[in-house]
């Protein structure tokens, strides 16, 4: 294990300058200026080695690059076990290569049961997920996280937010709620990942992904922008999905233990062209789902695709597209059938 320490404690001044604001050198007659000026009082706690337990509450910050590779047993770059954490990586990398699917190896683990963790502004690079966010109420934004071996970035726990993140070459998805329950998956670069840019397991419930780019995903003939392979009430509405090897949007499966009323998934605002098959797809156990208001052409087999004859319960309403499937045959385009 190598942690790569470039001018330590200059990056950790000059970063906390940065964070935190000067203070003004001033006379001491300046009485209004430092009215103005207050000092800070927040005390940055650094963070400069592989493996380091962040176990109180408060601001740390990444003073290093740190190539964590050749760690032995289960292990993490970064963990995280107290609640009300604010983690920066200030430009930082954490990064490993090692790639081991027998044990557990991620960039930064956030352990279940706290709330109110943050992280930001940074590079994850390798190990087998990049981030694993099991918390509550707790945010990553601002994060690079490139050629996980497995997951980019995890979510679990609830109502956490994973806003303006770039997930690049994840062996299988490049964001997963799995499960999750109220998150928001928001603006995010999710593309070029072996399966999926963004991926709903795991019976995750009442979820939103808004606002993300999930272009270029797959590499096996599966590969999709976005996949719910199983949950209840998921929003997808104004993605951008184009040019996955399958499709650009594909609704598998859901469950809905509670009974409720209403499309259990709904797609709606998105923007799906150039998929290698199919623009939108809702297989036979995604009904009830909604599907409205999306712009979908150019997609390779056809642009919009209801597994079941006439649509079942499935809803869709205003789209635009050209070319249509319901049960295998064609609905007739964008004028008659069930698909509209």
């Amino acid at each position: 294990m190598r942690n790569r320490i470039f001018s330590t404690s200059l990056i950790f001044t000059i970063t906390t300058f940065a964070l935190l604001g000067a203070a003004p050198v001033l006379g001491t007659r300046s009485t209004h200026a430092r009215a103005r000026w207050p000092q800070a009082t927040t005390s940055l706690t650094p963070v400069t080695t592989c493996g380091q337990v962040l176990d109180q509450p408060g601001e740390y910050l990444l003073t290093t690059n740190l190539d964590c590779s050749g760690g032995e047993g289960d292990y993490n770059g970064v963990t995280i076990t107290a609640s009300d954490v604010n983690f920066h990586l200030a430009g930082h990398t954490i990064a490993s290569s090692d790639c081991d699917t027998n044990r557990n190896i991620s960039g930064i683990a956030v352990t279940g049961g706290l709330t109110h963790v943050k992280i930001d502004g940074g590079t994850i690079i390798g190990f087998n997920d990049g981030i694993v966010l099991a918390s509550s109420d707790s945010h990553v934004k601002g994060m690079t996280v490139q050629n996980a071996c497995v997951f980019g970035i995890v979510v679990q726990g609830s109502n956490n937010v994973v806003q303006t993140n770039v997930v690049t070459g994840s062996g299988s998805d490049g964001i997963i709620l799995s499960p999750a329950t109220r998150a928001t998956i928001s603006s995010n670069y999710s593309s070029g990942n072996k399966r999926a840019g963004i991926a709903v397991s795991d019976f995750a419930d009442d979820n939103t992904i808004e606002k993300n780019v999930v272009n270029n995903n797959g590499g096996t003939g599966e590969g999709a922008g976005i996949i719910v392979f199983n949950g209840t009430k998921t929003m997808i509405r104004h993605n951008t999905a184009n040019n996955n090897d399958f499709a650009g949007i594909r609704i598998a499966s859901v469950t809905n233990p509670q009974n409720e009323a209403g499309p259990l998934t709904t797609v709606m605002g998105n923007m799906v062209s150039g998929n290698a098959n199919v623009g939108i797809w809702i297989q036979a156990n995604a009904a009830p789902s909604s599907i409205s208001g999306n712009t979908v052409f150019g997609n390779g087999d056809t642009d919009l695709l209801d597994e079941v004859y006439s649509c079942g319960t499935n809803s869709w309403l205003n789209n635009l597209f050209k070319t249509d499937l319901a049960g295998g045959v064609s609905d007739g385009g964008p004028q008659t059938g069930c698909i509209r």
